[in-house]
């Protein structure tokens, strides 16, 4: 607004003289004059609010602030325009919901305390936070705070301006569990601190290093890193920063790993330099503190959540499984990691998941039975619990299979069980070592933490293929609905016309079955149905295409098959229908099924066009007097004449 006016202040100087002279000439001069300003004055207004109304819209949207009002009376939750689409990705013409479906999106540890809000409204200004379901699947944190609307002394209405808080809330938690880390730390350790002299010769060290090296104190002093036995890669990286000091008399910050047998420790070693009274260097002041589980913790939040970040991207299950493997092993550097699924029958468990493993050990444990004496992986899916086998060549689980698993030079496994939301057994995770050695309390609990993520992983997997399936198959049988059958009909057409290979395709379609329903009730239709598509899945072929596509009517699609081939099959099913007899509670039920055959012609570039032709085979049966095969170019079947 302000560049606005300095542009009329500059301009009014301009239109004053005019305004003079005009007011010599008449005395309505000044008042236009004045009404002039007041237009442009208006104009600023005008447009300084617009300005306003947008830079608004644009924090709401930037921030991802939303307006909810939750109608007690009514039960209902309305969102302002596009709030629920800016909050949680809904449609965007979502506007309002009932509350219980408001309250099935909240996270289920939310739901008690804030329905129990909606019935005791909160006081004036009051806030809350609450994790609802987003549209895409994962949560997100609302920062909430309340307005009531009174009326005859009762809330009528909450108004709710929610903020999304999750990358504050997520931030939130990674801070304590930092600072639970740092207090461990604190608590349990002191820092390193050492003195060198400017040939790096220790001159001093306290006892805390007596925590991470097995050297004795003494037997410190006087001797370089190289010589205690640091590693080639991290004695070159402490003299190199050493001589920078010396080069600048500047401090240095740097991260070393050292390992003490099979731990690894990761040190924030800071050098600070030491001057004698004439202000030469002279010494080197080494504190060296471990940072290990912070930068473990730091690190396996990054891996987690890009782990997080493939199960919501619907990244192939086995991709994300080895990437949870190589996660866990980044923990435990000299740990190999597996994870092994349950079989469909319930019986044993299937390789999925372990690059690290020997090739032909994978093989070799590519279906473990289950069994309470079976290794660490099967007796921990039978018994449902954590088995620790600490040197498999000592462990009675493990002797049936002793001759097989020697050769791979594998001698501790840890097996933890993999259990669903509502504690179903999915299948196992477990760590490898090539030494004998029992897990720490922290390597435990990281197991328990990623068979949390693989759990998630299966079952996101598990909703992806039920999802699948309901778009795909025909609930009642199992085949392909109409829609699956027909897309995958047309990629058949179009392999066909590249092979040059015949290829035929049947209408069938259920005698009098409106007459089977009619008589003994739509269950026992359901049966007649199911059965049919059993005897399709018999007289077909694997390569064999078939599909329900509504009612009683279902067809099948024969690759690499002319027409007299496709009527052989369409007449064996046709005869396989009507010697079958189902067994009802008042005796047998029999049925005889119509079928029309036709083939794909060279002209015809569409599977409706061949299905078309077959389905008026079809007809002709049915008009023949059905429980028979028609085909186009083939002649009829003889009638029967009975006297």
């Amino acid at each position: 607004m302000i560049p606005v006016l300095r542009r009329i202040r500059q301009a009014w100087p301009l239109c004053a003289p005019l305004t003079a002279n005009a007011a010599d000439a008449s005395p309505d001069a000044g008042l236009a004059g004045a009404g002039w300003l007041l237009a442009a004055t208006a104009i600023a207004l005008w447009l300084y609010g617009l300005l306003r109304q947008r830079r608004a819209r644009a924090t709401l949207r930037d921030a991802r602030l939303g307006l909810l009002e939750f109608r007690l009376p009514q039960q209902r939750v309305r969102g302002r325009a596009q709030s629920l689409q800016r909050l949680l990705g809904m449609p965007a013409h979502t506007r309002d919901m009932d509350f219980a479906r408001w309250l099935s999106l909240l996270h289920p540890e939310d739901r008690p305390r804030f329905a129990q809000l909606l019935e005791s409204p909160p006081p004036p200004e009051a806030n809350s936070e609450v994790r609802v379901r987003h549209h895409s699947g994962h949560w997100e944190w609302l920062e909430i705070t309340w307005r009531s609307s009174w009326r005859g002394g009762r809330v009528q209405k909450l108004t709710a301006l929610c903020r999304v808080a999750t990358a504050r809330k997520h931030h939130e938690a990674a801070m304590i569990r930092r600072e639970q880390q740092f207090r461990t730390l604190v608590d349990n350790s002191e820092d390193i601190v050492a003195r060198y002299d400017l040939e790096l010769r220790c001159l001093f060290i306290n006892r805390s290093v007596s925590r991470y090296f097995p050297l004795p104190l003494e037997e410190h002093l006087g001797k370089t890193p190289r010589e205690k036995g640091w590693s080639e890669e991290a004695s070159s990286r402490f003299e190199q920063e050493c001589r920078q000091l010396i080069n600048t008399w500047e401090a240095r910050n740097f991260e070393l790993e050292l390992y003490h047998g099979p731990h690894r420790h990761i040190f924030e070693i800071r050098l600070f330099p030491e001057f004698d009274s004439a202000g030469m260097l002279k010494t080197i002041l080494s504190v060296d503190r471990e940072v290990t589980a912070s930068r473990q913790g730091e690190k396996l939040l990054a891996e987690e959540n890009a782990v997080l970040e493939m199960i919501a991207g619907n990244h192939p299950l086995p991709q994300t499984l080895n990437q949870i493997c190589q996660m866990m092993e980044s923990q435990q550097p000299k740990g190999m990691c597996s994870i092994m699924l349950l079989d469909e029958d319930g019986q044993a468990l299937r390789f999925a998941a372990g690059l690290s493993l020997p090739a032909a050990y994978r093989k070799l444990i590519d279906r473990v039975e289950i069994g309470p004496s079976v290794g660490s992986c099967g007796t921990s899916a039978h018994w449902k619990r954590t088995i620790v086998v600490d040197d498999i060549l000592k462990s009675p689980l493990w002797a049936h299979s002793l001759d097989k698993v020697q050769p791979f030079d594998l001698r501790a496994c840890w097996s933890t069980p993999i259990f669903s939301s509502d504690r179903r057994l999915l299948g196992t995770f477990a760590t490898y070592y090539r030494e004998p050695r029992s897990p720490t309390p922290e390597e435990l609990a990281l197991a328990h933490r990623s068979t949390h993520i693989i759990a998630i992983a299966l079952q996101r997997h598990g909703h992806e293929k039920q999802l699948y399936r309901l778009a795909t198959q025909d609930g009642l049988t199992g085949l392909n609905n109409r829609r699956q059958f027909i897309e995958l009909a047309d990629r058949e057409l179009e392999r066909g016309r590249r092979t040059q290979g015949p290829l035929s395709v049947m209408m069938m379609d259920l005698d009098h079955f409106k007459q089977i329903n009619d008589r003994h009730g739509h269950a026992v239709g359901d049966t007649v149905i199911r059965h049919f598509a059993d005897l399709c899945r018999d007289a077909l072929r694997a390569s064999d295409l078939c599909g329900r596509l509504g009612g009683e009517e279902f067809a099948a699609l024969l690759p690499d098959t002319a027409l007299a081939e496709a009527m052989q099959v369409a007449e064996r099913l046709r005869a396989a229908v009507a010697a079958a007899r189902l067994p009802l509670d008042d005796g047998e039920l029999s049925y005889t099924v119509s079928i029309g055959v036709a083939q794909q012609r060279p002209d015809e570039q569409d599977i409706d066009e061949v299905l078309s032709r077959a389905d008026k085979q079809l007809y002709l049966a049915k008009h023949e007097g059905r429980n028979r095969v028609f085909a186009i170019d083939a002649p009829p079947p003889p009638r029967t004449i009975s006297g």
